[in-house]
């Protein structure tokens, strides 16, 4: 599965080998004392609620070969006493871009991956297990406010990290991953809805664009999948952040997802205009995830099986 933590229960696996399944169930009626320090900058509230934990280890999927990009494995877990807060540290969709380079010389190392990428077209999943426990919110300062925390020491792993086979690549063990900006950041609220249309983010660079699926509520799933947009073209400067995706007609559901091979019309909604028409067509998923989305976590769906994820 995705992670291996519950909120205030947080195991690297690397360490131990258990899986994050083992770990919730392991923790299930712990109490929560992983309070951060860090501000969560984008809550609503003046000051988390005190059952809120906060620092973790928020392991990530790896993907993109012109630009790298993480994308953090999010839960809901279980809601605050106060009913207004998803108890976990892992309630946030993040996606950066990011660079690996060597802790003591900085020299960048992010070639590397690339390259794993291209010997071993079969792996779907690349994954990255921090070496350090912070909160997401540290990473979430207001810019120019010079706190922001910029990089954190990880383990690139071609395969997922918690489901054999996988391996640490050479040469990417203990690198530090500096953070090149902010693609996309929500902290997920229990009041929030989900759309009643499937969404996505649209995001990437020009020559290589990515759709990640716009995670909202407990019972939604998280997906990656590369996609090419029909006669139509993108700046850097359009894909600074993500661009939010509507597909009509489809059902924000698992089973209605975008699947390799499909073309769809959708809409670009882009916050400056009107929404615009495009044509998708979807590439090869390379990451799916429902189970750990539900609220409290589930054992694997059949739409997992069926990915083959």
């Amino acid at each position: 599965m995705a992670k291996n933590m519950k909120a205030g229960v947080s195991t690297n696996c690397r360490l131990d080998g258990m899986s994050r399944r083992r770990v919730l169930e392991f923790g299930f009626g712990l109490a929560l004392g992983t309070s951060g320090g860090a501000r969560l900058v984008m809550a609503q509230s003046p000051a988390p609620p005190p059952c809120l934990g906060n620092i973790g280890v928020h392991n990530m999927m790896v993907f993109g070969e012109r630009s790298v990009f993480l994308s953090h494995l999010p839960m809901f877990v279980g809601l605050c006493p106060d009913r207004a807060h998803f108890e976990t540290e892992h309630r946030f969709q993040f996606i950066v871009e990011a660079a690996f380079e060597q802790p003591r010389t900085q020299r960048d190392v992010t070639e590397l991956y690339k390259q794993d990428r291209q010997r071993h077209r079969d792996i779907r999943m690349y994954s990255l297990g921090p070496r350090q426990r912070f909160a997401l919110a540290e990473i979430l300062m207001p810019p120019g406010s010079g706190d922001a925390r910029k990089s954190f020491q990880a383990d690139v792993h071609r395969g997922h990290l918690e489901r054999p086979p996988q391996e640490v690549i050479q040469g990417l063990s203990d690198i530090d991953v500096r953070i090149k900006r902010i693609v996309h950041a929500h902290e997920f609220r229990p009041k929030d809805a989900g759309p009643e249309n499937l969404e996505y983010l649209l995001l990437g660079t020009p020559g290589e664009l990515f759709l990640v699926h716009r995670i909202a509520a407990p019972g939604d799933f998280d997906q990656i999948l590369p996609v090419r947009v029909a006669d139509q073209q993108f700046s850097d400067a359009d894909l600074r952040q993500a661009v939010r995706v509507v597909v009509p007609g489809r059902p924000n559901a698992s089973s209605s997802r975008l699947r390799g091979g499909q073309n769809a019309a959708a809409q670009l909604m882009r916050e400056d205009s009107q929404a615009q028409k495009i044509a998708l067509q979807a590439l090869r998923e390379i990451y799916f995830e429902e189970s750990e989305l539900a609220m409290p976590p589930v054992e694997a769906t059949q739409e997992e099986h069926d990915s083959g994820f």
